[in-house]
């Protein structure tokens, strides 16, 4: 027992000899010792001093790169209210109120510090956005709106929604309109909770009123009808026309046919200004609301919102409306359709966008790429002109499997157009992290091989052409190292737009504008009575849509057309008619075209337009139609016209034919629409492609022979401008 316990003794005998050994050369070495840890504290002293220098330093080059030093920034008066929400009453816990103008401060003292170092880097938000609500239409508001729109990390939502609250009209519009901007910048709009029945009844004694101000018989026909179970004082049910007897109207289509009435008066800026400020914003908020899923409601609004930002006089009464946020949030809507009106709007809206903010786009044309602020100027002007049955979103899609299924003759322009992503993308399921990261590997792998075996092959491009004029050149094919050819193996995404979603990507400096137009192949549905056909002839489109054209900048820098079946028709009277126009304004439209792409383009008539006597039974021709018969003096004429003009501008002419038939359900028949005699300008280069009328203009890939040539060619147009 003793020897065990000095067995313990022994080694704390030795350790106490030791420490007495260490105290005796601490206290030796004291003032080293003393030196050292002084050292030490310094540079920690030191180090974070320098920290917050340069974070201070930093915060306050960045103000100073937007804030002007000579003028004094105005106060602007702070909002009556702000929204804070339960998660910002549980940070405010950790405050204390000490007198009665509520000042809060910290309980301690690390939160304190904390506080104080917030507090400044958030007066750089407010001070910002008070930049921004000042100067108005000036490079210091562009710069400060994206600085704005980067700090996101360290706000609260109730930041954001005190900003929201502050930010006047202009402000919102720049913010939707930036990149990457972050969604809690706008503040949802009020919640008006109106019943149908509240709703219908403020709807229909919104159209009784602007009526009365500017009677359409349209409108009158549609109340007459819609509402014939109120009393009315001028609208009599026996007066309405049959056409209007057909529609069917009941309890749950009654508001959506109420606002394409709605839409359908407002089509000019004294009718929908009027709208406006009868409170019809408001209105539209409430239906919205009440149908918020329905997409047809969403873009009839969008529509009316489009035409109502054409005044600049309405758009506070659509940002105090609460509409900016809503156009934020359609601006990536699934339907194109409705992303292509937001943005539209929103673009109208924002006169301070450096390149198209003084444009203003009208009801045929929407700018398609850049959709955001951009603050560069195009090199070159690329113009979607669609044909019958088609618009922006329906004939420039990526080519799907359906393609090729028979056409209806009188849905096509209500045909949705939104797209099923399931269709084109193979559904991945979640994978584990060993599998990730073989699966990483594997594609670094599998492209250094690529890279070394790639210059060995060719890819030969998708819808090759069956045949090809002596002008033809291709291309035909890509290297197998060629970037596109991995590129589109990889790629699983489907464009509702190819030319504004690839073109862009493979050549810099492009703007890409969409024209938008209503055509049909019949006139079996109820037109309106006001409606002057010769505003469809191809004279009448061709002036409205070359005056549209030329106010959005369409001949201020080198132009491009795509112009599919009619559509060529179209942009061939407008060359003829600027070429031989003496306005200088109209004429740069024809000398700055560069290119024009015919896709199944009828030069010479269609034998679609010779089926109304075999056919008067089902099909009765349209206006538009009825101009595209074969070898009718009016093509003849143009066409004559169009090849003399080409002497003076000798622009690059590329012509895609169709070779397959496309099937129309009512015919029960497959008709070549446009065949390759017809298609052939007799000038440029022409290829017959193994598609129909509706494929033509769709390319299925980066790895379509539609896409490279048209990418060839603007290349050659962008290179010769440089």
């Amino acid at each position: 027992m003793t020897g065990s316990f000095m067995f313990r003794l022994i080694p704390f005998s030795k350790l106490r000899k030791k420490l007495a050994k260490l105290s005796n050369s601490v206290s030796e070495n004291r003032n080293h010792i003393r030196l050292f840890a002084e050292s030490i504290a310094y540079c920690v002293v030191t180090g974070s001093l320098g920290w917050l220098a340069y974070e201070f330093h930093e915060t306050v080059l960045t103000i100073e790169r937007c804030v002007q030093k000579d003028p004094m920034l105005l106060n602007y008066k702070a909002p009556e209210y702000i929204f804070v929400d339960q998660a910002t009453f549980t940070e405010l816990d950790e405050y204390q109120i000490i007198d009665s103008n509520s000042i809060i401060q910290p309980t301690n003292p690390p939160v304190f510090f904390l506080q104080k170092w917030n507090d400044f880097k958030h007066k750089k938000a407010w001070k910002l956005l008070e930049i921004i609500n000042k100067y108005k239409n000036s490079k210091l508001s562009w710069v400060a709106t994206s600085q704005l729109t980067t700090m996101t990390d360290h706000l609260k939502n109730s930041d954001f929604q005190h900003l929201a609250q502050m930010s006047e009209a202009h402000t919102l519009v720049g913010l939707a309109r930036s990149t990457n901007a972050n969604p809690k910048f706008f503040l949802p709009p009020r919640n008006l909770s109106w019943t149908k029945d509240e709703i219908l009844y403020k709807i229909r004694d919104l159209l009784i009123k602007l009526n009365e101000l500017n009677e359409h018989k349209c409108l009158s026909y549609f109340m007459a009808y819609a509402f014939k179970g109120k009393q009315h004082d001028y609208y009599h049910l026996e007066d309405v026309p049959p056409d209007f007897g057909s529609m069917q109207i009941d309890n749950d289509n009654i508001l959506q046919l109420s606002i394409n009435a709605l839409r359908h008066h407002c089509n000019n800026e004294t009718n929908v200004t009027a709208m406006v400020k009868l409170g019809g914003l408001q209105i539209l908020m409430a239906i919205y609301q009440y149908l918020k899923h329905d997409e047809q409601v969403a873009e009839e609004i969008g529509k009316l919102l489009s035409v109502a930002s054409l005044n600049r006089d309405l758009i506070q009464d659509i940002f105090s409306t609460g509409w900016i946020s809503i156009l934020f949030e359609w601006k990536n809507h699934k339907n194109f359709r409705i992303q292509s009106w937001a943005n539209r709007t929103l673009l109208n809206m924002d006169d301070e966008d450096p390149i198209n903010g003084n444009y203003m786009f009208g009801k045929q044309t929407v700018l398609l790429y850049p959709k955001n602020r951009y603050n560069r100027d195009a090199k070159i002007d690329v113009v979607l002109v669609h044909g019958l049955l088609g618009g922006v979103s329906f004939s420039w899609r990526e080519k799907d499997l359906h393609i090729n299924e028979p056409l209806g003759l009188f849905d096509m322009n209500n045909k949705n157009e939104s797209h099923n992503l399931s269709n084109t993308a193979t559904l991945k399921g979640p994978v584990g992290e060993d599998m990730q990261n073989y699966l990483d590997s594997y594609k670094e792998v599998k492209a250094r091989e690529w890279d070394l075996i790639g210059s060995d092959f060719e890819f030969v491009l998708n819808d090759i052409p069956h045949k090809e004029n002596v002008k033809g050149n291709g291309p035909y094919s890509l290297k197998g190292n060629n970037s596109t050819v991995r590129q589109t193996a990889l790629n699983e995404g489907y464009s509702q737009c190819w030319p504004s979603d690839w073109l862009p990507t493979d050549e810099e400096g492009l703007r890409v504008i969409g024209v938008d137009y209503s055509t049909t192949l019949s006139e079996w549905l109820p037109s309106c009575p006001l409606k002057q056909k010769n505003h469809r002839t191809l004279e009448g489109r061709t002036d409205k849509l070359m005056h549209q054209l030329l106010a959005i900048g369409i001949g201020d820098r080198p132009i491009i057309f795509l112009a599919h079946s009619m559509g060529g028709l179209l942009v061939k009277n407008m060359l003829v008619t600027a070429s031989n126009s003496n306005d200088p304004n109209v004429r740069k439209l024809f000398e700055k075209t560069r290119s024009v792409f015919f896709f199944s383009t009828p030069h010479h008539g269609s034998p679609l337009a010779t089926l109304n006597s075999a056919y008067r039974f089902f099909l009765w021709p349209s206006v538009e139609v009825d101009e595209l018969r074969t070898d009718s003096p009016k093509l003849v004429s143009l066409h004559n016209d169009f090849l003399e003009c080409l002497k003076d501008n000798p622009m690059k002419i590329v012509t895609f034919a169709e070779s397959l038939p496309t099937e129309f359900t009512a015919l029960k028949v497959p008709i070549l629409c446009v065949p390759k005699n017809a298609a052939d300008p007799s000038v440029g280069e022409l290829y017959e492609l193994p598609l129909n009328h509706m494929s033509i203009c769709k390319a299925d890939s980066k790895l379509s022979f539609v896409y490279q040539k048209t990418l060839a060619v603007i290349k050659t147009v962008a290179a010769y401008s440089s």
